[in-house]
C-alpha cells in the first residue's frame, strides 16, 4: 500500500533538507580557505612603506597597507593590513584586518586575521578573529558587540559569543 504525502509535506521535507545542506556547505566554505579574506580581492589604495615614519592619524575608505613605523590611529573602511615590518603605536580600525606586524593599541575590527608574525600589545574588540599558531597578543580580547558598565566588573553580551583573555595568554598555551 503507498502512502500518499500532500504538497505541503513533501515542500516541508525538502525545505528541511535544504536547510541542512546550506549548513554544512557554509561550514565547509569557513574549512576551505583558512587566513583567506575579503582584502584578498580587493585593491590596496594606501602604502606607508618599510622605510617611512609617519606621525599622525590615517584615515580613509579604501585599503591601507603599514609596512613602516606609525605613530597615530589608523582608521580605513575597507581594511587594514600591517605588514611584517609594520610597528604601530595606536588604534587600529577598520571592518577587516589582517596583522603580520606589530601594534601597540587597540585593535577594533569585524574580520581580525593574527599571522604567525603578528603581535598584539593591546586589547582586540572582533565580530569574528582567526589566531594563526604562534602569533602573539597581551591583553582583552572581545568578540561581538560588548558594552562595559561602568565598574568594569561585569560585561554585557548582545546575542554573540564573548571571551576575555588575561594578559599574557598566547594562542596554543595552556592555563
Amino acid at each position: 500500500m503507498k502512502s500518499l504525502i500532500t504538497g505541503r509535506e513533501l515542500i516541508l521535507k525538502n525545505m528541511s533538507v535544504l536547510k541542512k545542506k546550506q549548513k554544512v556547505m557554509a561550514r565547509e566554505e569557513r574549512k576551505k580557505d583558512p587566513g583567506v579574506s575579503k582584502l584578498d580581492s580587493l585593491p590596496i589604495t594606501t602604502v606607508v612603506g618599510n622605510d617611512m615614519i609617519f606621525n599622525g592619524d590615517i584615515h580613509g575608505e579604501g585599503i591601507v597597507r603599514i609596512d613602516g613605523k606609525v605613530e597615530g590611529n589608523i582608521s580605513s573602511k575597507q581594511g587594514i593590513i600591517l605588514g611584517e615590518k609594520a610597528d604601530v603605536e595606536g588604534t587600529l580600525q577598520s571592518d577587516n584586518i589582517i596583522i603580520f606586524g606589530h601594534i601597540k593599541g587597540t585593535v577594533k575590527s569585524k574580520e581580525l586575521i593574527l599571522k604567525t608574525t603578528g603581535w598584539v600589545q593591546g586589547d582586540i574588540v572582533s565580530d569574528f578573529l582567526e589566531v594563526e599558531m604562534g602569533s602573539k597578543y597581551d591583553g582583552n580580547l572581545k568578540i561581538g558587540q560588548c558594552e562595559t558598565h561602568n565598574d568594569n566588573k561585569q560585561d554585557k553580551v548582545k546575542g554573540k559569543n564573548f571571551f576575555v583573555a588575561p594578559p599574557g595568554i598566547e594562542p596554543g598555551s595552556t592555563v
